[in-house]
């Protein structure tokens, strides 16, 4: 069952949700019933969950409270299977001990320079083909113009700030080994071919609160995160210097200034239970691109108040870790990815697809489970 999982874990940001709908269901309902089948066996974390007893009663109760009062209550049964699903992620995260807990960081890491490759190779060889298949389809639509013109990659997700998201969250889990700098390599590199901002941003968050924890910040290290912001602004220079609207960075601000003013209109109408888990819907987009928004505007206030207790509980136990010294250096790469994530997810919507959010539970768990023996 374990080595199902790992299969299951390594596959999973290889099937986009957006572009293959019903191999993502096969593979959350294979993925959601292993997890299952793994807790009766293990018989559960019983006492590591014990912290998190309170907020997540309460989380599971605004998923029910958002399905009962939702405008379509079938669409939020459906997608309510991604929110229970990382929390049955969390919970196996929780009940592994060492060796299970190395085994499954190697395989998200191996995963990810996979993923790596791939969109490196997109880079390299992958646009001359997709510019022929769209040259001769006759596809106008600009943002695919833009990522091919601008060579953006994306591969195997459908946008680059998708990709963008998912390497800054992964990346950190390949500092614990500082000698596997080729693998480190890698994934910066391919997180770069991605031009995305906003994942570069939530991964210089992620850089400063790791070596704030480390050791603080050196002469090497404010070298290091200078020429992190030199890297930034010459990306963003590049998308200043377009001619093309849609292109530009203050395009993209004015919209997601646009999503979340209609995103507030949707909370103030329903502020308590929500629209319900999968209806959120704007004329221009499927999601508010703040997550934290779309999770009170579908699930209501219930909803995001756990959902922050939940991160709350986990952090502070998780700071609680770095006082054990063969558990530091481990704890605070998983901390970091965990709040690149979050940090991400203040511009963007990774949080509900479970290409990546699944391994962001997962890494919950992760990062408070306790040392022990099997």
């Amino acid at each position: 069952m374990f080595v199902l999982l790992l299969i299951l874990i390594f596959i999973r940001p290889f099937i986009s949700s957006l572009a293959f709908p019903y191999f993502n269901y096969l593979h959350s309902f294979l993925l959601l019933g292993s997890l299952l089948l793994w807790l009766i066996r293990k018989g559960g974390p019983s006492k590591d969950i014990a912290s998190l007893r309170y907020p997540l009663i309460l989380f599971i109760s605004a998923i029910f409270v958002s399905v009962f009062f939702s405008q379509e209550p079938l669409r939020s049964i459906e997608s309510s299977v991604n929110p229970l699903m990382g929390l049955a992620l969390l919970a196996f995260g929780l009940s592994m001990v060492p060796e299970e807990k190395e085994k499954v960081i190697f395989f998200i890491v191996l995963s990810g320079l996979f993923v790596s490759a791939l969109a490196i190779y997109q880079y390299a060889f992958g646009f001359k083909h997709l510019l022929d298949y769209v040259s001769k389809h006759n596809i106008s639509d600009p943002f695919i113009l833009e990522y091919i013109e601008r060579k953006r990659a994306f591969l195997p997700f459908v946008t680059p700030n998708i990709l963008g998201g998912y390497l800054a969250m992964v990346l950190p889990l390949t500092w614990k080994r500082k000698k596997d700098i080729l693998f480190i390599a890698l994934f910066a590199l391919a997180l770069l071919l991605t031009k995305s901002l906003s994942a570069l941003l939530s991964i210089f968050v992620g850089v400063l609160v790791y070596f704030y924890f480390e050791e603080g910040l050196g002469r090497k290290k404010i070298i290091f995160i200078s020429g992190f912001l030199i890297m930034i602004a010459l990306v963003l220079m590049a998308r200043i210097a377009t001619q093309k609207e849609h292109l530009h960075p203050v395009f993209s601000t004015v919209m997601r200034l646009n999503y979340w003013r209609d995103t507030l209109r949707i909370i103030r109408a329903f502020p308590w239970t929500g629209v319900g888990l999968g209806n959120f819907d704007l004329t221009y987009s499927r999601y508010a691109h703040n997550s934290y928004l779309q999770i009170w505007a579908e699930m209501g206030i219930l909803g995001l108040i756990s959902f922050l207790w939940i991160i709350i509980r986990i952090f502070r136990a998780a700071l609680s870790h770095l006082s054990i010294p063969e558990e530091r250096n481990q704890t605070l790469c998983l901390m970091t990815a965990g709040f690149v994530f979050l940090a991400h997810n203040f511009l963007d919507f990774t949080f509900f697809l479970p290409e990546v959010s699944t391994l962001w539970w997962l890494i919950l768990g992760l990062m408070i489970s306790k040392r022990q023996t099997p």
